[in-house]
């Protein structure tokens, strides 16, 4: 018998949970998200510094410089993709996520992923947003996010 590394369950609670804390510590809960007010929150809370950079393939990086976070993003990328990756880096930050090399015990993305979705569209407005409008095309454009995104997000969270 093989003795094979098996990732852990996904902490999705915990990572929605973390995104609804900084949403309320921000004062950011509005629709659409503003994303400059809770980096502006994030720079006085963890001297956050977000930076355009050329990534070329890469979307974007969260790294340590000199023991201050910083996330870069490809400014190559739609507007609503920089959304979503600048608030998936933000994921990593507050989730603790820190690299383990190339093989990772948890799963630190789909983490990252959960809590950038959850910050973008906060599951409370999305479901009385969604009982008004089930336009798919109205509802990502009034949130900010693609479409791929949001209805991702609505089947993970059970509301398609």
């Amino acid at each position: 018998m093989r003795n094979e590394a098996v990732p852990s369950k996904v902490n999705v609670g915990g990572a929605r949970n973390i995104a609804r804390k900084l949403l309320k510590d921000a004062n950011a809960a509005e629709i659409p998200i503003y994303l400059p007010k809770i980096l502006s929150y994030l720079k006085t809370q963890h001297d956050l510094e977000v930076l355009r950079f050329p990534l070329g393939a890469v979307d974007g990086l969260l790294v340590m410089i000199d023991g201050y976070p910083t996330i870069g993003f490809n400014p190559d990328v739609s507007w609503v993709r920089r959304r979503f990756t600048i608030a998936h880096e933000i994921g990593h930050l507050l989730l603790g996520h820190v690299c383990k090399g190339p093989a990772f015990e948890d799963n630190p993305e789909a983490e990252a992923n959960q809590f950038a979705a959850e910050l973008l569209m906060p599951l409370s407005f999305l479901k009385a947003d969604f009982k008004k409008e089930c336009d798919l095309e109205k509802l990502s454009e009034k949130y900010i996010v693609s479409k791929d995104a949001l209805c991702l997000h609505l089947m993970e969270c059970r509301i398609l």
